[in-house]
C-alpha cells in the first residue's frame, strides 16, 4: 500500500520537462501577473508607511475631507464670486491682483481684511482654504475683505522682470500705501487692517510685519500700544500667518526624502509650472527648463534660478549694459532670503500672530526656525492638515475673532 502510494507520487523528470516546454503565458495572463506584483508593491509601501507615519496620514485625510467639502459646496451653488482688479506696482511696473468679493461688502466697513493664499494659488483654488476661513465667520458682516496676489498671480501676468521672491513684500507694500494704511498725512478709510496669510502667503505677511510693525523695547512685551506702525499712521495693521514655512528651500528638501507616497513635491511641481505657464513666466525664461521632468523639487529649483539670472540680465539691459543670462546664474542659496522668513526682533503681542500646526504634513515642524517662532505670538493646533484649519477646529474660528477684538492698551 505505502509503496503503491509512493510510486504514485513520483514525478517523471521527463513529463516535467514536456509540462515546462509546452507552458505558454498569454500577453493578458503577463500583464495582469505584471499589474498584481505592483500593486502589491505598493499597497506593502503604502502599508508600512501607515505604521511608521499614521500622523502624516491622519493630517492629509482630515485636509483632503476639508477640501472635498468646500468644493461639494461650490457644485451645490455656494461659490464666493469676485471682481478681480489688477494693479500695477508704482516703481516696478509689474502687476498683481486683488480679488473683491460680490456683491460688495458694506462701505462704511471701518476694517479690512486682506487674505493672502499661498503657493501661488489663486483664491478659488481646488484646495478650498479661502472658502472654509470666509464660512467659519471670522469675519463679521459688517467688515470688508479682499484676496491679494503676488506679482505673476491671480490673472496678474509679467510685464518687464521675470522674479520676485515669495518673503518679498514689496507689492504687499505698495497695496497697503495705496490704500493709505501707511500714511501719516492722508487718512486711511479704514481704522484696521488684518492681513491673514496662508501657507507661503503667510510668511508673506510676517515678513511685511516686519517692516510695518514697530518691534518691542524693553522688558515688557505684553502690552500692546496704540499706532505702533512704524509710518505714524493712525490705521492699525495686524498679521496673522496660518501653517506658514520660515525657508522655502528647507521645507521642499524635507519632502524629497520622505517615502514616495508622500512625496507633495511632486504635485506642487505642477501647480508651479501651471501657474508659471498662465502668467507668462515660462516664454520669458529662455534659459530655464519649459517642461517640468522630473516634476520635482530639483525643476522648481532649476527654473527659479534661470528666472532670477534672466531678472538680473534685464535689469543690466535696461542700465545699458548687456549681460548673457548664463553668466549670471547663481544657485537658490544665493538668493535664500527671498523665500525665507528671517525674523530677529520680538514683536508686540496682539499684533502679529502665528498658527501652526505640530502635524502639519507640508510644512515639517523640524524645518521651523526657532527663532522666528519666538518673535511674536504663536498657537500650536492639531487638525486640518495644512491650511484646513478653520474647518477641523470650530473653537479656532472663536479664539481668532477674540483675539482680534482685543483692543490696545493706550499709553
Amino acid at each position: 500500500m505505502d509503496l503503491t502510494r509512493a510510486k504514485n507520487s513520483f514525478v517523471d523528470p521527463r513529463a516535467l520537462q514536456d509540462r515546462l516546454r509546452n507552458f505558454r503565458l498569454s500577453p493578458q495572463g503577463f500583464w495582469r501577473s505584471l499589474l498584481s506584483l505592483l500593486l502589491a508593491a505598493c499597497i506593502s509601501r503604502y502599508l508600512r508607511s501607515l505604521a511608521r507615519s499614521f500622523w502624516w496620514h491622519r493630517s492629509m485625510a482630515s485636509m483632503l475631507f476639508g477640501s472635498t467639502v468646500v468644493n461639494l459646496r461650490r457644485l451645490l451653488g455656494q461659490r464666493q464670486r469676485y471682481r478681480i482688479e489688477i494693479h500695477q506696482h508704482r516703481e516696478k511696473k509689474e502687476e498683481y491682483a486683488v480679488w473683491w468679493p460680490e456683491p460688495p461688502r458694506a462701505p462704511s466697513a471701518s476694517r479690512l481684511w486682506i487674505l493672502v493664499p499661498g503657493g501661488m494659488s489663486d483664491a478659488d483654488s481646488i484646495a478650498g482654504y479661502i472658502d472654509e476661513f470666509l464660512q467659519s465667520n471670522v469675519i463679521a458682516p459688517s467688515e470688508d475683505w479682499c484676496v491679494f496676489h503676488n506679482a505673476g498671480t491671480g490673472t496678474a501676468r509679467w510685464q518687464h522682470g521675470t522674479f520676485t521672491g515669495l518673503s518679498d513684500p514689496t507689492f504687499l507694500l505698495d497695496f497697503l500705501q495705496g490704500l493709505n494704511a501707511m500714511d501719516s498725512q492722508n487718512s486711511c478709510r479704514y481704522r484696521e487692517i488684518i492681513t491673514v496669510g496662508f501657507s507661503v502667503g503667510g510668511m508673506l505677511a510676517l515678513a511685511t510685519a516686519s517692516k510695518v510693525v514697530k518691534p518691542m523695547s524693553g522688558k515688557d512685551k505684553s502690552l500692546v500700544h496704540v499706532n505702533r506702525s512704524l509710518s505714524g499712521s493712525p490705521c492699525r495693521l495686524r498679521f496673522v500667518s496660518v501653517h506658514s514655512p520660515d525657508c522655502v528651500r528647507t521645507t521642499f528638501e524635507a519632502m524629497t526624502k520622505w517615502a514616495f507616497c508622500a512625496r507633495l513635491d511632486i504635485p506642487l511641481t505642477l501647480h508651479f509650472w501651471a501657474v508659471n505657464l498662465r502668467s507668462g513666466l515660462l516664454f520669458k525664461c529662455p534659459g530655464g527648463p519649459w517642461f517640468p521632468w522630473p516634476p520635482t523639487w530639483s525643476y522648481m529649483r532649476r527654473f527659479t534660478e534661470a528666472a532670477w539670472a534672466q531678472n538680473e540680465a534685464l535689469k543690466l539691459e535696461a542700465e545699458g549694459n548687456a549681460v548673457s543670462v548664463e553668466e549670471l546664474k547663481k544657485p537658490f542659496e544665493h538668493f535664500d532670503d527671498s523665500f525665507a522668513l528671517r525674523l530677529r526682533k520680538v514683536l508686540p503681542a496682539g499684533e502679529v500672530l502665528r498658527i501652526q500646526n505640530p502635524e502639519d504634513p507640508v510644512v515639517d515642524q523640524t524645518t521651523l526656525d526657532s527663532k522666528c517662532l519666538r518673535c511674536c505670538d504663536i498657537w500650536w493646533v492639531r487638525g486640518g492638515g495644512h491650511v484646513m484649519c478653520f474647518g477641523a477646529s470650530k473653537d479656532l474660528a472663536r479664539r481668532l475673532r477674540k483675539w482680534v477684538d482685543c483692543k490696545p492698551a493706550a499709553i
